[in-house]
């Protein structure tokens, strides 16, 4: 059984219960909707990242967002609690990276 990698980060802050919280899965490949789903609803976060490996030369990452009741194209904080978080579990200095989500594909 694979074993997923589960952040709960606080953005908008360095001070911890501060700031928007939001839940982050760093490994999500082989997860389902379903299972996505259900660990949002389980988080109970207002939304819980998702961060799956790049297909291709495009972007690095690929995000996607799901609240208790329903996946969401993006979310801001969400994506800074996934970069951060990615940031700490690759120990990633200052680097460029190229996310794709569900609404567009953008620069950070």
């Amino acid at each position: 059984m694979k074993k997923y990698h589960l952040y709960q980060i606080d953005s908008f802050t360095k001070e911890k219960f501060k700031g928007n919280p939001a839940g982050v899965i760093t490994n999500a490949d082989g997860l389902s909707e379903n299972d996505m789903q259900r660990i949002a609803r389980e988080l109970n976060n207002s939304e819980t990242a998702f961060i799956f490996s790049s297909n291709n030369d495009t972007y690095d990452v690929h995000l996607r967002f799901f609240t208790p009741l329903r996946e969401v194209p993006s979310c801001g904080h969400a994506t800074i609690a996934a970069h951060y978080a990615r940031a700490l579990k690759n120990k990633l200095g200052s680097s460029r990276i190229i996310p794709e989500n569900r609404s567009r594909h953008f620069t950070c």
